[in-house]
């Protein structure tokens, strides 16, 4: 059986927040901020449609300007 090693994604903070604007208005016609904080609010409709986002919201640090403006 062979074994399938995948190399970790590496993303930068800017990219990060670039796919989370994008994201953000493309699905959901609010900026990243609106985003982080519709969803600390408990704002979002459904959550589950955009885990993918969130999760990237998840790889930033807590200390991120992106949260400190939500």
């Amino acid at each position: 059986m062979q074994t399938t090693t995948y190399e970790p994604l590496k993303l930068s903070r800017a990219q990060i927040v670039d796919q989370l604007e994008a994201g953000a208005r493309r699905r959901l016609h609010m900026s990243a901020e609106e985003f982080v904080r519709a969803y600390r609010d408990g704002r979002l409709a459904d959550a589950g449609r955009v885990a993918d986002l969130l999760m990237l919201a998840h790889l930033l640090d807590e200390r991120d300007p992106l949260f400190v403006a939500a």
